[in-house]
């Protein structure tokens, strides 16, 4: 009998331990992004304070994925989530992808085109070269928005170049090798102190827009919706410890933006992260109708609520997750 009970005590502690360590098995992802900008450094919090191991999370992060092939990692399997403007998402979703947004980092444009200080009016920006991060970004969007409404043709009147992340652009600027560009408030304050110019302020606008989006695929998501949960609590967190973690999170945007000058950090961390990255990131419907309205002849009568997930944020923010963070 006592051997009998010994077996079945050994069986019952096998039976308990497997189930915890289902139970604490993490869900491994990779997660791919663009260049290196301020719209991206919740991801890299999450990733340096720890928070995707906190929410039970094994992440991988890729960068360097070209804002307009943002869909293609999904597509294929290299990636499970990527982080990108709103419209390769749409354009990825109109072409057929299985593609969604569940998290809305940033919903507005918070961009300043800026001139060469030689550039003195913005009709002699005709024939010049632009400078974006990459092609389909929220950079090129808002260079393109800006050239239209100067009553220029980003399509043939001048050439616009992908060079990559912000040091790279500002620089490019300064030295003369691009004669304009969309750029952050930091990154414009930063040109006007060496004498460059800001021809418009795409923020007075007024217009919402998806800047920075999340998304997966829709199958993906099905599949693995705890996973999909669990990473938006990291990214929600993240926000929260860029908020209430101003010194580290400055050394943070200064390692991975490159820059040294502690106003220009100042300034890009007042915006993005106190004025523009959202406690309850919802995918803005109003942000991706303007993506819409940019393409009439594609989108036809597509309805914003096409493109988006809600119900990932609205659980979150029903339960109480995301105030709890904030108290």
């Amino acid at each position: 009998m006592i051997v009998k009970r010994s077996r079945m005590s050994h069986y019952v502690l096998l039976i308990v331990l497997c189930l915890s360590s289902t139970a604490h098995a993490q869900d491994k992802i990779r997660v791919g992004f663009g260049s290196l900008a301020s719209s991206h450094m919740v991801l890299l919090a999450a990733k340096d304070f720890g928070l995707f191991r906190k929410y039970n999370l094994d992440a991988e992060i890729v960068g360097n994925i070209p804002g307009a092939k943002s869909v293609v990692p999904l597509v294929s399997g290299d990636a499970q989530i990527i982080h990108a403007a709103g419209p390769p998402f749409v354009l990825g979703a109109l072409g057929g992808s299985d593609v969604v947004m569940f998290i809305g980092l940033i919903n507005t444009m918070p961009f300043y085109l800026v001139a060469h200080k030689d550039i003195s009016h913005p009709a002699q920006l005709k024939g010049k070269k632009m400078g974006v991060s990459t092609l389909g970004s929220s950079s090129d969007f808002a260079l393109r928005f800006a050239l239209a409404k100067l009553g220029l043709d980003p399509e043939k009147d001048v050439t616009i170049l992908a060079l990559g992340d912000s040091a790279i652009r500002v620089g490019a600027l300064n030295n003369g090798i691009v004669q304009a560009g969309a750029y952050s408030l930091g990154e414009a304050m930063y040109l006007k102190q060496l004498g460059h110019r800001q021809l418009l302020d795409l923020a007075l606008s007024g217009v919402e827009y998806q800047h920075t989006a999340v998304a997966p695929t829709r199958s993906f998501l099905g599949r693995n919706r705890r996973a999909i949960v669990n990473y938006a609590k990291a990214i929600i967190d993240g926000t929260k410890q860029m908020k209430s973690r101003k010194e580290e999170g400055l050394k943070l945007m200064g390692k991975y933006l490159r820059i040294n000058e502690h106003q220009v950090l100042e300034s890009q961390y007042e915006e993005n992260v106190n004025t523009l990255y959202a406690r309850k990131p919802y995918p803005t419907l109003a942000g991706v109708k303007t993506v819409l309205d940019s393409i009439p002849k594609i989108a036809k009568a597509s309805k914003p609520e096409e493109f988006v997930e809600m119900g990932i944020i609205r659980e979150l923010d029903e339960s109480g997750f995301i105030d709890n963070l904030y108290r």
